[in-house]
């Protein structure tokens, strides 16, 4: 979408003759001066011109574009476009249309992102002016669970546009996974989506889009760290019925894969989220022993290890201690010797746990 008409440079022609540039001032001995190309050096000498002069013009809107088009992470150069999007009153649908094409071309630039995430939120205000509670007009990409509104609180029309308008970018967000589907700025916009148009009916078609990702990939640990934003964080947040779901989920996909980190973290990580014990799963662990391939998965038996630390803690019980010791004895010597100082310290901490006598 890089708009070249002709091959007259900007700067060249009679409708920036008022505009005086100005010279990029690296001191008088600069130690390592950047050799910017003259295309580059001379269209930020006008974009300097235009900042010092705040000018809010169509002229400085095209002039941002080219800058970016040149240089996409230039974030003080997206943060002026903001406020002249603002000030010119632009049709934001347009640029979303501007942003696709920027992010198919540099698909890792948080910059454009960002953007994109700003020039949404704005759309929001303007649907739901009454509804926003929280301003958008500069937010950032870490996450946040809070929403600007209310679903329930919008009217039926206003809830129609708020699903038209999430399902459009979660779409276009899963097309730009497809070509890397650990793509950390689309993830964290799409967590952002999610969030920010509160609890609404999208949730309930992204537990079926990270299952479908996870079967394509079961190592994919980003569908899997979306999957756990989803089930604590969506409608209702994790209940029982929710947590006993996705355990089984979990155990299914570590079945399959018993070396595959991810879904133990995953499994691991909802008990610890619903104030479960991990002891909960010791019959699971217990039995994947006598799979072959999951006898030599280091996180069989560092799982098994926490349990039996757990269990010796509780119930002071000698029998649970020297279970973890035989396990810790394991992933030091045969199935994780590279973190063997690790393991065998783990085996120390085990001497100090009080027991019956």
């Amino acid at each position: 979408m890089a708009e070249q008409q002709d091959d007259v440079p900007f700067y060249q022609k009679p409708e920036w003759a008022d505009v005086v540039p100005i010279p990029q001032d690296d001191g008088p001995n600069p130690l390592v001066p950047i050799a910017y190309t003259r295309e580059y050096s001379t269209t930020m000498d006008y974009f300097r011109a235009m900042c010092r002069a705040q000018e809010k013009s169509e002229r400085a809107l095209d002039l941002t574009k080219i800058v970016i088009e040149l240089s996409p992470s230039h974030y003080t150069v997206w943060y002026y476009r903001q406020q002249l999007l603002k000030e010119l009153n632009k049709d934001l649908k347009d640029e979303l249309e501007w942003i696709e094409w920027m992010v198919n071309e540099h698909p890792k630039s948080y910059q454009i992102w960002h953007h994109r995430q700003v020039v949404v939120g704005r759309i929001a205000e303007s649907l739901f002016p009454s509804t926003t509670s929280t301003t958008t007009t500069t937010p950032t990409t870490a996450q946040s669970t809070e929403a600007a509104f209310s679903f329930d609180d919008l009217s039926e029309s206003q809830k129609t546009a708020a699903q038209e308008l999430v399902k459009s970018e979660l779409e276009f967000i899963a097309e730009s996974l497809k070509d890397d589907t650990k793509n950390y700025h689309a993830w964290s916009y799409r967590q952002w989506v999610l969030a920010h148009f509160g609890q609404g009916p999208w949730w309930t078609g992204e537990l079926a889009y990270t299952e479908e990702l996870l079967e394509e990939d079961v190592r994919n640990n980003s569908a899997w760290n979306q999957r756990y934003f989803v089930v604590t964080n969506g409608p209702g947040g994790l209940t029982e019925e929710g947590l006993q779901r996705e355990v089984q989920f979990a155990k299914s996909k570590i079945e399959k894969t018993p070396s595959n980190e991810s879904p133990w973290v995953y499994l691991t990580g909802v008990l610890r989220k619903a104030n479960h014990s991990v002891t909960e799963i010791k019959e699971f662990c217990e039995g994947l022993l006598s799979v072959p391939r999951a006898n030599f998965s280091p996180f069989v038996h560092a799982t098994l290890l926490d349990i039996y630390e757990v269990e010796a803690k509780e119930q002071r019980s000698a029998a649970s201690v020297e279970k973890a010791k035989e396990e810790a004895i394991m992933l030091a010597e045969k199935v994780d010797s590279i973190r063997s100082k690790y393991w065998n310290w783990r085996k120390t901490q085990l001497q100090k746990i009080d027991i019956l006598a």
